[in-house]
């Protein structure tokens, strides 16, 4: 088993979108890019951080052809309790839901439901106003984070119209993401959250992740820490009482609509504006999930069966494909950041909720990959390290968040 050279990479990706059979696990063999972290590692370097940052807990796990070969928990879901954070526990993914979505997005693309260069306003009209710049805005713009959007507008009077042309050039944006939750809502008629679970989280086996506040969510889902000490935030409570709203008029959150949420988000006093950077159920950063939920993600991403639920390889070549470029070593595709490091080809994303880091790192051709979650606002540090550890080197992706 050998490493790919540049070359030979790019011939594998060559005929990645020309067949039906390379990327699965059997098609290409090579030594995994992305390996567990050795001891010293846990004995020295993770304990020295920890204590520097002040994080309380972390959880982390390795993907290699097809399956979590290794993951590791670490500390407390809360600070000052025995809450120890375990296999069950859930993070707030926030951001890394975004590459999740994107992939059910591309599916529905695939079956010819999404048409990713029709403007979006010709599937939601009401959700932004007419602009000659919004009007062009379509999905292939949202998931390569060209379409001009600011990532969140925190006021009702603040419009929804891109600050350049669609598709001129980069600019993350959670609003992109709301926008085409919407339409694909409208698209398939159904909740976003409904949307997921059957396209995605039951086929794939992620029984504990979910948009929606659900039964359990409280008691499993961690509490961000700023240097260790607790930060829970008012959007905690709000989700809870929604919750239980939704659960007083005999319905499940994750059945509730866009519309049927700013009606319930309204009805509520106090509460948030119903904004999408407010409203609790959002694919663009409320995704709760477990190492083991994501990974069985990731799993299916870099070493696909061939089953209904999954993109073909043909539209997965199109995903991790560049779209528009950040700088030498940085671009993005559909959903999904692109590095060059090391002399490899990586993709990557990360998630911030403030007192919530979070990264993955996934190394296409040897099909494997690693993610991190962490429950502090300078766990990104955490993850940095954990990422060297497994991949070998470092990653410019971090030197780009700051």
């Amino acid at each position: 088993m050998t490493d790919l050279s540049r070359r030979e990479f790019a011939a594998l990706a060559a005929a990645a979108a020309a067949s039906p059979f390379i990327g699965s696990a059997a098609a290409v063999q090579i030594r995994p890019a992305i390996n567990p972290p050795d001891d010293r590692f846990f004995r020295q370097t993770l304990p020295r951080l920890m204590d520097a940052t002040g994080a309380p807990g972390l959880a982390a796990g390795i993907v290699q052809n097809g399956t979590l070969v290794w993951e590791t928990y670490e500390g407390l879901g809360e600070a000052g309790t025995t809450r120890a954070i375990a296999a069950e526990t859930l993070f707030p993914a926030a951001s890394l839901g975004k590459p999740v979505f994107a992939y059910a997005a591309l599916r529905l693309a695939e079956q010819g439901q999404l048409d990713l260069d029709r403007p979006l306003k010709s599937y939601v009209p009401d959700h932004a106003p007419a602009d000659a710049r919004g009007d062009k805005v379509t999905a292939r713009h949202v998931l390569s984070h060209t379409s001009g959007f600011r990532n969140w507008r925190n006021a009702a009077d603040e419009p929804l119209v891109p600050e350049f042309d669609p598709g001129s050039r980069f600019q993350y944006s959670g609003e992109g993401f709301y926008y085409l939750s919407r339409a694909v809502e409208k698209i398939t008629g159904r909740a976003v959250q409904r949307f997921m679970e059957e396209s995605l989280f039951l086929p794939f086996g992620m029984p504990s992740s979910s948009y929606a506040w659900r039964d359990d969510t409280e008691t499993r889902l961690v509490l961000g820490h700023n240097r260790g000490a607790l930060a829970r935030p008012p959007s905690r409570e709000f989700s809870n009482r929604l919750f239980a709203h939704a659960k007083s008029l005999g319905r499940p959150l994750a059945s509730f609509t866009h519309e049927e949420l700013v009606a319930a988000m309204t009805a509520m006093k106090p509460a948030p504006r119903p904004l999408p950077n407010f409203i609790p159920t959002n694919v663009a950063g409320s995704l709760m999930t477990t190492v083991g939920d994501y990974g069985r993600f990731l799993a299916r991403l870099l070493s696909p069966r061939g089953a209904a639920h999954e993109v073909t390889l043909k539209m997965r070549a199109q995903m991790l494909a560049p779209r528009v470029r950040l700088n030498r070593a940085l671009a993005w595709g559909l959903g999904w950041g692109l590095e060059t490091a090391g002399g490899r080809d990586y993709i990557w994303h990360w998630g911030d909720n403030g007192t919530i880091k979070n990264f993955v790192l996934a190394h296409v051709p040897s099909h494997s990959a690693v993610v991190v979650f962490t429950n502090d606002a300078r766990g990104m540090r955490i993850a940095e390290a954990i990422v060297k550890a497994a991949s070998g080197h470092d990653h410019v992706a971090f030197d780009w968040l700051g």
